[in-house]
């Protein structure tokens, strides 16, 4: 199939990959790695669904071609702006089936969450750590904080004969840092930018691992 140059709308590149579908993987990874595998399952399959989010802007992006082609386009790519837009019709018929989905954020805001906590234990610390900020920073500071607003506040953890170990450490901080962050109420810009403020704190110190 020929590469379409029709295929950017004036909103977004609908043939760039969600931005969240990498960030779910690489968390399902480490949930796999931590032994819990239906979290990680639960992940793998929200990943897998998000090339189908944008399927209502795909499909009106291509019908729009396909009735009005601009000037210049070959028969050939009409032909394929035919093509995708069935396979964007048929992504919105897959969403029709599914509307239930998990929140994706809150998944992995969650998920950060007990990844942490494992490695607040001493295990696989270092690695956990540096991995949990680099999907921390694919979700973004922004929806991360709105993921903590629409959900109880996290549960503070106790920790008795704590690993001492820098990378433990760090986690027990990153992992407190989160707690504060979820437990502010509130939509107003001053409580907002607070949680966006301590979300980044968190994410800062976890790249200490990395640097």
């Amino acid at each position: 199939m020929t590469t379409l140059s029709f295929a950017t709308s004036h909103q977004c590149d609908l043939a760039a990959p969600p931005h969240l579908t990498e960030p779910l993987y690489r968390l399902a990874a480490l949930m796999r790695s931590i032994n819990r595998p239906f979290d990680a399952t639960e992940l793998e399959t929200t990943a897998a669904a998000q090339s189908f989010l944008t399927s209502y802007a795909r499909l009106a992006h291509f019908q729009d071609l396909s009735l009005n082609p601009p000037r210049g386009m070959t028969r050939r790519q009409w032909g394929e702006v035919r093509h995708r837009t069935r396979e964007a019709g048929a992504g919105v018929d897959w969403l029709h089936e599914h509307s239930s989905l998990p929140n994706a954020d809150a998944l992995l805001v969650n998920g950060a969450v007990a990844v942490l906590r494992t490695a607040a234990q001493g295990e696989q610390s270092i690695r956990l750590v540096q991995e949990v900020g680099t999907v921390l920073y694919g979700l973004g500071s922004h929806c991360a904080a709105i993921a903590l607003a629409e959900q109880d506040p996290i549960e503070e953890d106790r920790w008795t004969d704590a690993p001492t170990a820098t990378s433990a450490r760090i986690a027990r901080a990153a992992l407190h840092i989160l707690i504060q962050a979820s437990r502010i109420r509130g939509w107003d810009d001053a409580e907002e930018q607070c949680r966006i403020g301590l979300i980044e704190q968190a994410c800062h110190l976890t790249q200490r691992m990395a640097a």
